[in-house]
């Protein structure tokens, strides 16, 4: 999985290529939390379109950013999910819960 950032305005984009598994979760949780220490940000997006594979494990990684940023009064929204992410993101009702970007 390659995690990339990149804060524009006000909003932090991680932007995820590959595989989204447990091995995954140091990294990621470095890469978010090195983005929401940014001053004056108000919103982190996760741009989803390489994602090809999400296990259970990256479901509750997500889970545990949204605690973060609530924590700091900060939005997230997850953006573009591959076809095959975002019917398990339907599954799982993520969309009650996340604001997803086209």
């Amino acid at each position: 999985m390659k995690f990339t950032s990149q804060i524009e305005d006000q909003t932090g984009t991680v932007k995820l290529e590959g595989r989204f598994t447990f091995e995954t979760h140091p990294a990621f949780k470095s890469c978010t939390q090195g983005l929401m220490d940014t001053r004056n940000l108000s919103r982190v997006v996760l741009d989803m379109e390489g994602v090809s594979y999400m296990d259970a494990s990256s479901l509750g990684m997500i889970l545990l950013l949204r605690e973060s940023t609530e924590t700091r009064d900060l939005g997230l929204a997850l953006k573009r999910p591959s076809p095959s992410v975002r019917r398990l993101l339907e599954i799982v009702q993520f969309e009650k819960i996340f604001e997803i970007l086209p």
